[in-house]
């Protein structure tokens, strides 16, 4: 248990280091896009002394360090400011509401992407070099050379357009609620799932592959051991290992994935809350979604690191040493 502790604890303490790094990385960035945050609000046609009133206004002129002090200090405090393009608009009541439809649509896709990944990776990994093992390997190959964006063109094509089986857009009607319009996460779920069915399960079946060429499995099957009991009592658990590495990575990189399927949808997430950030160079909410990315991203590699030093003795026995 204490070795498990000193593990979390050693994580927790990397994870604030990290992010505290990668919100100046993040705020620089955002500093250094082309434009004027002012002159887009006011158009064109705007004088130089309101362009220049509105940046006062904003603390735009202030010093960069000063700028990032203060940004820095309010999302500890869990004030992320207010939207500039949308003036007045205080981006914790944008930001929330989109992230709750986000985590709604990561979880559907990881609910349908996980276990078929995992159930196909196993069975091609068992199978070798069958028909079955070529057909899965070909598939997941396909899959992961399939961008969001064409898998998603694909999919509106045959299900919303040739069978009007779902609706095109994944747009939620003024008044009512996501729960109340479940159809509309399907395809963009399934765009999602294309591209982690191939990586998962391709890892999956390379793992399975290796744990059943070991020694112990094949020991275990010339004892007469019947080979579902040794595929699952004892091939399984360690050829998972190595999949819930990839699994946990993913899913960060999963909501930064989110962007192109939630814009291409008309999803109503925080990826296509970003783009439309992006769009009108509204700095704080730029910054605070591609934050909320890195933290995402970050504390799902953390749980991965947790999960794997638990499973794995070795690793543990090796943390606790240190």
């Amino acid at each position: 248990m204490n070795r498990t502790l000193s593990i979390i604890i050693r994580r927790l303490g990397s994870l604030l280091v990290t992010l505290a790094v990668m919100s100046l990385i993040i705020f620089m960035l955002v500093e250094i896009m082309p434009g004027d945050v002012a002159q887009m609000i006011l158009g064109q046609s705007a004088t130089d002394e309101a362009v220049h009133a509105l940046r006062e206004a904003r603390g735009l002129n202030d010093p960069v360090l000063l700028r990032y002090a203060r940004w820095v200090g309010g999302v500890v405090t869990g004030d992320l400011g207010e939207s500039i393009y949308m003036q007045g608009v205080s981006i914790n009541s944008i930001l929330w509401r989109r992230v709750g439809h986000s985590m709604i649509l990561a979880l559907t896709a990881f609910l349908i992407f996980v276990p078929l990944s995992m159930i196909f990776g196993v069975l091609a990994g068992v199978k070798e070099k069958s028909k079955t093992d070529s057909i899965i390997s070909f598939f997941g190959l396909a899959t992961m050379a399939l961008p969001e964006f064409v898998s998603g063109v694909f999919l509106i094509s045959i299900f919303g357009v040739q069978l009007k089986w779902l609706p095109i857009v994944s747009v939620i009607p003024i008044g009512e609620s996501l729960f109340s319009n479940l159809e509309i996460l399907v395809m963009p779920a399934l765009s999602v799932t294309f591209v982690m069915f191939g990586y998962i399960s391709r890892m999956q079946r390379s793992s399975m592959i290796q744990v059943m060429h070991s020694d112990y499995v094949r020991a275990a099957i010339l004892k007469g051991m019947p080979t579902r009991y040794v595929i699952f009592r004892h091939a399984l658990k360690n050829a998972l290992l190595p999949t819930i590495t990839i699994i946990g990575m993913n899913m960060g990189w999963l909501f930064g994935g989110l962007v192109v399927v939630e814009t291409l949808f008309g999803y109503p997430g925080m990826g296509s809350l970003l783009m439309t950030a992006i769009k009108t160079r509204d700095v704080p909410l730029i910054e605070a979604c591609v934050l909320l990315i890195t933290i995402i991203f970050s504390l799902s590699t953390m749980v991965t690191d947790i999960l794997y030093s638990y499973l794995n003795p070795r690793v543990r026995l090796q943390g606790g040493q240190k």
